[in-house]
């Protein structure tokens, strides 16, 4: 029997805020991912900010007064120096939630932004597991050829040999791709647990997926 074209959307909405509600589900375990390269990638540019000081100097400069200039974060940034000197009390329970709440909004946003340039560019072929694994290994390989690099440019600004650096960079380069792998494959049941609970109505059919 066909169902009228009336009735269908509105059997396809709750069925479209579960799909979302699972794909939200997802970027949450895909946030830690992107954390540990941010952290990742902060650590090269410290690496290259010790390297090549003088030139970096002027860079962070300009960057300092242009984030000064910005409505809400300049005035965040004023008030944080404000009360450098002042006393912070921040028990284990409260870093838990600022943690967990941190969380579930940067994976809202990170969903929302795929959404939005889905909309823009249209949905995109979602990539096998083993290409997202190769891409990872890659990029974990160039994170510590950039981080060797950094090494070479200016040793003696490193305390220490190259061999404890190295292990330091390679443990780096292990945790951020053991970490990697694990929200990858999560994330990769989820997308195919979505398609294979709500098909045509599955969010990725919206929006690009990761």
């Amino acid at each position: 029997m066909t169902v009228p074209f009336a009735v269908r959307p509105q059997n396809q909405i709750p069925k479209l805020l579960l799909s979302l509600g699972l794909d939200y589900i997802r970027w949450t375990q895909l946030t830690p991912m992107l954390m540990v390269w941010g952290v990742a990638v902060l650590m090269l540019l410290a690496l290259t900010l010790v390297s090549f000081q003088e030139q970096t100097f002027s860079a962070l400069e300009w960057l300092m007064q242009w984030l000064m200039q910005l409505p809400i974060v300049g005035e965040r940034i004023t008030q944080v120096l404000s009360d450098q000197d002042s006393e912070m009390h921040m028990t284990t329970a409260d870093f838990k939630s600022f943690m967990l709440s941190a969380w579930s909004v940067v994976s809202l946003v990170f969903m929302l932004a795929s959404m939005a340039i889905s909309a823009l560019f249209g949905p995109f072929e979602p990539w096998t597991l083993k290409r997202k694994f190769l891409i990872v290994g890659i990029g974990v390989g160039l994170l510590l050829t950039g981080m060797i690099f950094n090494y070479y440019a200016a040793p003696d600004k490193f305390d220490g040999g190259l061999s404890g650096w190295a292990l330091n960079f390679s443990l780096m380069g292990l945790m951020v791709f053991l970490v990697s792998a694990y929200s990858l494959s999560i994330s990769h049941f989820l997308l195919f647990l979505n398609k294979a609970l709500f098909g045509d109505n599955s969010a990725d059919t919206h929006h690009s997926s990761a």
